[in-house]
């Protein structure tokens, strides 16, 4: 091979590998948010094949779709009657804005770590204000269907 070839060769890889990073794909069940430098430039809620600064932006990728949010140990509440009862909790959300969500928690882990106390403190006070009579009744489905 001439070394014409060879410099040639090294030139077209140049160029695709600077292409491939130019590239990324959004897929239906997510959104994108791109970041220059740390900071955030814009974000993308369409599926498709989109284009990038190569080598000085980079794409976080968030989920479109319902999220849930189980914990893993039942809570555990003392009632109004200062009766103890474990219950299981779960919390289901959209990331709706990528761009809020990066600003205010960063990422999924970040967000349930939230999302834990906020439904831990929610369940605490609910309870408390219940008896055990009152939660094991027919009121339970309108206490359930609270939050």
């Amino acid at each position: 091979m001439s070394r014409l070839n060879i410099i040639l060769l090294i030139i077209i890889a140049a160029i695709a590998a600077t292409a491939s990073s130019a590239l990324f794909i959004v897929n239906e069940t997510q959104q994108a948010l791109v970041i220059q430098f740390g900071e955030p430039k814009r974000t993308v809620d369409q599926p498709g094949l989109k284009f990038k600064l190569p080598f000085i932006q980079d794409v976080i990728f968030f989920e479109k779709r319902v999220l849930s949010f189980i914990p893993d140990e039942g809570e555990e509440a003392i009632l109004k009657d200062q009766k103890r009862l474990k219950v299981d909790t779960y919390a289901r959300f959209k990331i709706v804005d990528p761009l809020r969500f990066y600003q205010s928690v960063r990422n999924e882990i970040e967000a349930r770590k939230q999302l834990d106390t906020i439904v831990d403190s929610a369940l605490r006070e609910e309870l408390g204000l219940r008896g055990l009579k009152e939660i094991l009744s027919e009121q339970r489905n309108s206490i359930t269907k609270k939050y």
